[in-house]
């Protein structure tokens, strides 16, 4: 019984062990795409919306063609006043939603000598993306939003790091927020040891 209980320790053991030391000989790359945005949905739905209209136009002309001329005229220069002011105003939208998209970044940088981390993050919606990202692996890897000077345990956790390499996006949950000054960390939850961070600031 003695020897049955020993070995059970010792394979419990080497499980923790290997769970704790693994990550640092081992990666896990992640590649994952961009999630659209809200507003881009929203471009696309006017494009479409677009196409529609200029093919409902099209139909109209076919149907019109018994029209005097100076009707036809009036119809064609109020139809031009009308696409040129949508155009415009398309033109508004996207250039406003170009500046919303991707609000705030930042650079990641490591925590101390035995802890690196490189690449960037942006921020677009409610969306934060990890890009050409790396940092040094562990076991137990949280990645959190953390306001300045708050520390890590009190941030709001956007879930565990999906790799330590690559790329990769995170929701911001309901209720919370993300605005300039705050920082996203990888934070080590077992040791309560952060790994590196990045401080979110206006794109220029």
């Amino acid at each position: 019984m003695k020897k049955w209980m020993i070995g059970l320790v010792v394979v419990g053991v080497l499980g923790v062990g290997w769970w704790l030391v693994s990550p640092l000989f081992l990666d896990k790359v992640v590649n994952e795409a961009p999630v659209m945005s809200d507003h881009s949905n929203m471009n696309e739905e006017e494009e479409n919306t677009m196409e529609e209209k200029d093919a409902m136009s099209g139909d109209s002309k076919m149907d019109q063609e018994d029209m005097n001329d100076d009707t036809m005229e009036e119809q064609d220069d109020m139809k031009d006043e009308t696409m040129e002011e949508t155009d415009s105003s398309s033109s508004d939208d996207m250039t406003k939603d170009t500046m919303k998209t991707d609000e705030l970044m930042g650079t990641f940088s490591g925590a101390d000598s035995g802890h690196t981390a490189k690449g960037s993050v942006m921020v677009s919606d409610k969306n934060i993306r990890l890009e050409d990202f790396e940092v040094t692996n562990g076991p137990d890897l949280y990645v959190y939003l953390v306001e300045e000077g708050q520390e890590t345990k009190d941030g709001v956790s956007l879930g565990e790091l999906k790799g330590n390499m690559g790329n990769q996006n995170y929701e911001v949950p309901k209720g919370e927020s993300v605005s300039a000054g705050m920082k996203i960390v990888i934070w080590c939850k077992q040791f309560n040891v952060d790994f590196g961070s990045a401080e979110l600031g206006s794109k220029m």
